[in-house]
Parts: structure tokens; C-alpha cells; sequence
């Protein structure tokens, strides 16, 4: 069997009603994150500044892409239309990928590939206001990257110089955009010579070689340049990697911990699923590679399948200190939609009516894509609850520092509880808490700098000494507060005013003034 489409264009005028379809579903998941319409971490700093600072995080695309959008250096948040572009590009990645799916399953089966943005993981990127278009075209371009290195154009003499020019162009255009993003190459890269593995025997190695080729010079030319922009603290910190004496273990260590985390936040239907596909896909590609009798391409088939768990953080398990972070978990939706294309293939395969094949693929279909309409929805809805008793908050708190007779600096003491809403969120959806942190957390950064934005003055500087807390807690009971409310209660202390949110130092609260507990 012939693994190679038919070498016609990329993108044929017959993919606009799957284009538009495919808006749809996306643009039906992505409205609850435009309907809360909150400023989300790096958004406050960049609402507040105007600036981009992405080129000091090695993504120089990033900064020009805002750049042309906006029509000059100074931000302007255009939300959501940054969103739907990026969403817009993605969609249009998925038709060349679909096309060099349709070997292995030329029916529904690519509908899997959808999971690459609706991931539990994806939500945070797609939260931010400025980032979420260069996060999301470093996805399209990923896959768009794999699609075009994996070209299978025949008697053309430029098919080469093709595959190489707009595969590693793009593949490098996603590492400058949002180097996570580039894992997606790798893991779509794998799946694709597991498949033809157990269609053919072998892998297309030409091809094949030819894609890991060109998707490692991308990242190696993005490391000698990102190495010449990278800068501050927080930026060296995360771009080193591990020793190469220590790398195995590291590599086994990260891996471990990504599975840990996965276990212990992601919704329980989505986990299951997972680790039922992470069970029955490799079983069924392992059996197919068996019935091809190609010892070479089973070996293959096996070292592939070892490798598959570590694409949760991909290349990002290397480095010595990795985000730990959703935003650059990318790597697992190319996995989780792999397992899912592989298993709705074989569901394709079996010796059933087409009836009888739909009544095991749909609803299979039906709960992976349903299943994270639930949790956007719920973590939307959660986060303007929180957003609006954070704003409402944090004006007050602006409000009594104003009214002081002089200026000082500030500290946080103990965090504003979440709203009831998401509470009962986080409850149903535990990643949901993942995704939400209360911004007044004593010292959390973008906290202060959210208040900042909304009116405090620079002269109460952030103070977030530890000694300094441990006195406030040992002596809040016999100092006499400024201002009290319902949330916290503002002291002056050692010549900086606190705000605690803590039970310890926060006056008389009642059942009335916070939640009550479950």
C-alpha cells in the first residue's frame, strides 16, 4: 500500500467547507476566553507598558508579527482579534496535515488533529491578549512545517529544495514564534513513521530522514541565534541545559514529573482517555508492525513507541531548569491527538458495516472534542468571576493606600480567596487552578504589577522580605489597622504598609464577609 497523496496543491478550493467547519467547532471553544476578557499574566505588564520584550526571550518573530499588526512599536490590546487570526491559521495548518493523513484513514479520522488546540494545556496560551496569536502561529507553523517536510511530490526535481525551504522555514518561523511549539514537529513526525511502519514494514527513509533532518537544523539555528538575543535572569534561567553527564536521568526525571502532573490535574475523562489510547494504540501498532514481518521496521516501531512519553515536554525536558507551566505543554496535544488518530484508524480497519464502524468511532470523537467545550466553558465563566473580585478588590485596596498621608512600601500578606463560582469550577474541572491564580498572592509579582496598572502609585514599590512577614504575623494582634473590609485588612508596619488577607491578621471575619466552606 502507497503511503504517498496525490502531489496536488496543498490547499485545494474543496477545503473551505472543512476550513469553515473547522472555524466553527473553534470559534464555539474559544468564546468563553473572549467573553471573560481579562488581562492574563504578561498581559498586565504589556496593557500597562505598551512594549513587547519578546526579542529578549529569543521569539524575534513574535515581536515583529505585533509589530505589523499593530502598525508600530507602542501595544494596543486589540482583543480578540489576535485570538481568531491565530485560531484562523491554525485551521488552515490541519488541511496540508490532513492531506498527508489520508493514506492511513482516508475518512473522519483526521478530526483527531483538532485536539492540538483544544488540549487541556492550550487554554493558557489562548488566554493571554497579546501572546495568543504568536503562540498560536508557532503551532501552525509547526504543523504546517511537518506537512510541507513530509511533501511526497514525485518527479519533480525541486521537490527536495521544496521540502526543505518550507518545512525547516516554518519549523524555524515556530521556534522563533514560540520555541515550545516546535515539539509538535517531532511528536507529528513519530506518528507518521509509526503508521507507515504498520501499513508498509518500513518507513519512507528518505523522507523520513529527510523530515528529522530538516526539523533539527531549525533547532539548531534557532539555538545560535536565540543564544545572541536572550536575555534577563528569568530568560537565562530557563534556556540552559542540563549537564550531558546528567542528561539520561534528567530526561527520565522531567518525563516522570510530567506524567505526575498530568495525572494530578487533568480532568478524570480526559485522563482516562489518554491512558486508555496510551494502552490500546501502541498494542495495535505494535500487532500491525508483527503482521508486515520487517524486523528492522518493528525495532523502529518499538523505539518509537519508548520515546512517545517523553513528548509532554519534548526537547524542553533537556534544558536544566524548564517552565513548568501549561503554556509549554504543546508537546502532549500532538501526542494525545496521535493516539486518538491511530485508534479512530483502526476502529476504520475493522471488519464491521460502515454503520457498525460509526456507532464505535463518532462517540469516541464525541468525547474528545466534547469534553473540553465543558472545561472552557467552566474555566471562562470562572475567571471573569475572579477577575471581577480581584478588580473590585484591588481598587479598594488602591482606594485606602491613596487616602495614607505618606508613601511606602507595600506587602502582600496571604491571598485573596478564589470567588465562589470558581470554587465550584475548580471543584468540577481541577485544572481549572491551574489556569486561575488570585493576583493579590503575597508576593506574587503580577500581582503588584496589576495594581500598578490600575492606579496605585509606583511609591509603594513591592517589599516582599520574608523576615519582615515573619515579625508582621508575630505582632499583627496588638497593631491598630488603617482600614478594614470584608477581604483584608491594611496595617502600617516597620515603615511599610501590609495588607493581609490571612485569618491570623485579618480582623473579625464572619461567615458573611468570606465563602462559606464546603
Amino acid at each position: 500500500m502507497r503511503i504517498e497523496s496525490h502531489p496536488d496543491r496543498m490547499i485545494m478550493p474543496a477545503d473551505l467547507p472543512r476550513w469553515l467547519g473547522i472555524m466553527a467547532y473553534l470559534a464555539i471553544f474559544s468564546y468563553p476566553l473572549v467573553q471573560a476578557d481579562q488581562l492574563y499574566r504578561d498581559d498586565i505588564w504589556r496593557a500597562f507598558h505598551g512594549e513587547m520584550g519578546w526579542v529578549s526571550n529569543g521569539r524575534p518573530l513574535s515581536s515583529l508579527l505585533v509589530l505589523l499588526v499593530n502598525g508600530g512599536p507602542r501595544l494596543a490590546d486589540l482583543s480578540p482579534l489576535p485570538l481568531w487570526l491565530g485560531l484562523a491559521a491554525i485551521a488552515f495548518s490541519l488541511l496540508p496535515w490532513r492531506r498527508r493523513l489520508r493514506p492511513f484513514d482516508p475518512g473522519y479520522a483526521w478530526l483527531a488533529m483538532l485536539i492540538l488546540v483544544v488540549q487541556p494545556f492550550f487554554l493558557q496560551n489562548l488566554s493571554y491578549h497579546f501572546d495568543a496569536l504568536p503562540m498560536s502561529l508557532a503551532l501552525a507553523c509547526a504543523v504546517t512545517g511537518i506537512a510541507c517536510a513530509l511533501d511526497p511530490r514525485e518527479n519533480h526535481r525541486w521537490q527536495t529544495g521544496f521540502r526543505w525551504l518550507a518545512g525547516g522555514g516554518a519549523m524555524l518561523a515556530s521556534l522563533f514564534f514560540y520555541q515550545p511549539a516546535a515539539n509538535v514537529y517531532f511528536v507529528l513526525l513519530a506518528f507518521h513513521v509509526a503508521l507507515s511502519i504498520a501499513h508498509r514494514g518500513r518507513p519512507n527513509w528518505p523522507l523520513h530522514l529527510g523530515a528529522l533532518a530538516i526539523g533539527s537544523l531549525a533547532l539548531v539555528i534557532s539555538k545560535i541565534v536565540s543564544s545572541g538575543l536572550i536575555d534577563g535572569a528569568y530568560s537565562m534561567q530557563h534556556s540552559s541545559l542540563a549537564p550531558l553527564d546528567q542528561l539520561p536521568g534528567h530526561l527520565i526525571e522531567q518525563t516522570r514529573q510530567f506524567w505526575h502532573y498530568a495525572a494530578a490535574t487533568l480532568d478524570k475523562p480526559t485522563w482516562w482517555l489518554v491512558i486508555g489510547l496510551a494502552v490500546v494504540t501502541p498494542v495495535g501498532l505494535t500487532v500491525a508492525a508483527c503482521r508486515q514481518r520487517n524486523p528492522a521496521g518493528l525495532a523502529l516501531m518499538i523505539v518509537i513507541l519508548l520515546c512517545l512519553p517523553m513528548s509532554g515536554l519534548g526537547f524542553l525536558s533537556a534544558l536544566a531548569n524548564p517552565i513548568w507551566q501549561p503554556r509549554v505543554m504543546m508537546g502532549f496535544g500532538a501526542l494525545y491527538a496521535g493516539l486518538l488518530f491511530c485508534a479512530l484508524a483502526g476502529l476504520g480497519r475493522l471488519p464491521l458495516s460502515p454503520i457498525g464502524r460509526r456507532c464505535f468511532s463518532w462517540p469516541l470523537i464525541a468525547v474528545a472534542l466534547g469534553t473540553p467545550l465543558s472545561l472552557a466553558y467552566a474555566y471562562g465563566n470562572a475567571q471573569r468571576q475572579q477577575a471581577l473580585l480581584t478588580d473590585n478588590v484591588s481598587m479598594t485596596l488602591i482606594d485606602d493606600l491613596a487616602t495614607q498621608p505618606i508613601a511606602a512600601p507595600l506587602m502582600i500578606d496571604g491571598a485573596l480567596p478564589y470567588s465562589r463560582t470558581t470554587r465550584n469550577a475548580i471543584a468540577i474541572h481541577p485544572f481549572i487552578a491551574e489556569l486561575i491564580s488570585p493576583y493579590l498572592d503575597n508576593g506574587y509579582w503580577w500581582g503588584y504589577q496589576d495594581l500598578y496598572r490600575q492606579g496605585l502609585s509606583s511609591a509603594f514599590e513591592l517589599n516582599d522580605d520574608p523576615k519582615l512577614r515573619q515579625r508582621f504575623k508575630a505582632r499583627c494582634r496588638q497593631l491598630q489597622p488603617l482600614a478594614r473590609h470584608a477581604w483584608y485588612t491594611l496595617y502600617a508596619f516597620e515603615g511599610n504598609y501590609v495588607a493581609s488577607f490571612n485569618a491570623e491578621c485579618h480582623r473579625g471575619l464572619t461567615a458573611s464577609e468570606l465563602p462559606i466552606d464546603d
